[in-house]
């Protein structure tokens, strides 16, 4: 069993606001909690980040990294942002996750190999 901390995500009413404004404060701290719960990863879900989702994806897993060494699960629909954070992570990392939608799969598939990353991927188009 695999377990992923998911509650470091722009959806979330508490953590979703400081994300969107970069505060980091609220992030390492939810960082630091979930690296003390004994999960696998850390899932980092920016959603899909259509404006500078490049930088705000490696913001996220910079700051994330700079507390804890546990892996982390990148979740976003924005194959940019994806990339943008495979290349700053320090660690194995999940791509979380990856259709079978054929824009999506050629977009981030090859990511998988680039960056030697594990991956989840979702049986539906």
């Amino acid at each position: 069993m695999i377990l992923v901390g998911e509650n470091l995500n722009i959806m979330s009413k508490t953590l979703g606001p400081a994300l969107r404004e970069r505060r980091a404060e609220p992030v390492i701290a939810m960082a630091e909690a979930e690296d003390k719960a004994d999960i696998d990863y850390l899932d980092l879900n920016i959603g899909p980040a259509r404006k500078s989702g490049d930088e705000f994806m490696a913001w996220v897993v910079s700051t994330v990294q700079g507390v804890t060494k546990k892996p982390l699960s990148l979740d976003t629909t924005n194959p940019v942002a994806m990339e943008a954070g495979l290349k700053v992570c320090q660690n194995k990392t999940l791509i979380n996750s990856i259709s079978l939608q054929p824009d999506r799969l050629q977009a981030e598939l090859p990511l998988v190999s680039k960056y030697n990353a594990d991956m989840i991927g979702l049986l539906w188009e």
